[in-house]
């Protein structure tokens, strides 16, 4: 098989037609709480517990997670698309402005509207192209609501949820 340089927008249209889940990422700033829309997440270990979140080099949670080590995956319900397109959105806005949210023990801001809260530690991060994988180990974790995950699928937020 002859290779060929796959431009990034064909890798983005291959990429999205993968649904996944939506979860914000959490981490703290000189004493603010940071956080990021991610949906690049997965369980790496049970044994350990372990997980990854790819962000970018440009992430404005990325050095805050790597100074403060600590991170939390808020892992959005299906109400949560609004709160997905605010952790996205412009980085200097606070996003945080009238949301409530909780810490535990010096871990991560636990948004309060999350369906399952993850707090971590980092354990690692490993470049990656333009973005780093951020392994954090799993140290509390809250379940907040049984409610259907928020999917995002070919650069939106379907309408039909699983049950």
């Amino acid at each position: 098989m002859t290779a060929h340089a796959l431009s990034a927008r064909e890798w983005r249209a291959a990429m999205g037609c993968f649904p996944s889940g939506v979860t914000i990422v959490t981490t703290w700033r000189d004493g603010e709480p940071v956080g990021t829309t991610a949906s690049s997440f997965c369980s790496v270990s049970l044994e350990p517990p372990m997980l990854l979140v790819c962000l970018g080099y440009d992430n404005p949670a990325l050095a805050p997670i790597e100074k403060s080590r600590v991170l939390g995956i808020n892992i959005l319900n299906a109400e949560g698309r609004d709160l997905a397109l605010k952790f996205g959105r412009n980085p200097d806005e606070d996003r945080f402005a009238g949301l409530a949210y909780r810490t535990a023990d010096g871990g991560a801001p636990e948004l309060e509207a999350a369906s399952v809260f993850i707090d971590c530690l980092l354990e690692s991060a490993h470049g990656a192209g333009d973005h780093k994988i951020v392994v954090g180990r799993g140290v509390r974790i809250n379940h907040n609501s049984a409610a259907p995950p928020l999917l995002y699928h070919k650069g939106a937020f379907p309408k039909h949820r699983l049950k």
